[in-house]
Parts: C-alpha cells; structure tokens; sequence
C-alpha cells in the first residue's frame, strides 16, 4: 500500500494526498481470534466492528464465504473483481457482536 500512496501523493502534488496511516488491526486480530482467518476488506474484523457499531447496517443472513484469493495489496490498479465475485476479500463468517466487543476493548 505504500507504493500506491507515494505514487498518488507524487502524481497530485500541492492538490490532494493520501495518509497511510498504521494500525495495529493485525496484532489485534491474532491476540483477540484465529490469525488463519483470511482479512482484507469487509471481513470478519471488519463485519465484526459494525456488529458491534451498527448492527442495524449488517444484513446477517447475507454473511457468507465468498472465497476469495489474497490480493497483490501494492499494485496500484488493485481491482478487487479479480480476486472476490462479491467485493468481500477475506472470510467475514466468524464475525460476532461478542468477538468485536474483545476487539474493540482492545484497541480502545
């Protein structure tokens, strides 16, 4: 992701720029649940946090595996139709109320 920013911060210089900012989402993950889950976006951290957020926003009946591969993360034409049929890139099923209230408290 990186590369994506500087190449967007060097291209729109003095109109626009893009923060990378870290989070420690992945430590969390694996401190809070199982680290072999698949993330990326909309997954079960993700689902998890507006669970507990907003749960009215998330249609439950709607969660499923959609068995995505692991997207090259760096390259700047990222398109996740590549990689997901749905836009889920991850496993978002063992997403909980229960299990977003450890992450939350966590990183709170």
């Amino acid at each position: 992701m990186d590369k994506v920013v500087t190449k967007f911060n060097a291209e729109y210089e003095n109109r626009s720029e893009v923060l990378n900012i870290s989070h420690p989402f992945h430590e969390v993950w694996c401190r809070c649940s199982d680290p072999s889950i698949e993330g990326g976006h909309a997954d079960s951290f993700t689902t998890s946090i507006t669970l507990y957020k907003h749960p009215e926003d998330i249609r439950v009946d709607k969660i499923k595996n959609p068995h995505s591969s692991e997207p090259e993360w760096d390259d700047p034409n990222l398109d996740f139709s590549k990689y997901s049929t749905t836009g889920v890139i991850g496993n978002p099923t063992h997403a909980s109320y229960e299990l977003e209230e450890k992450l939350w408290n966590e990183v709170g």
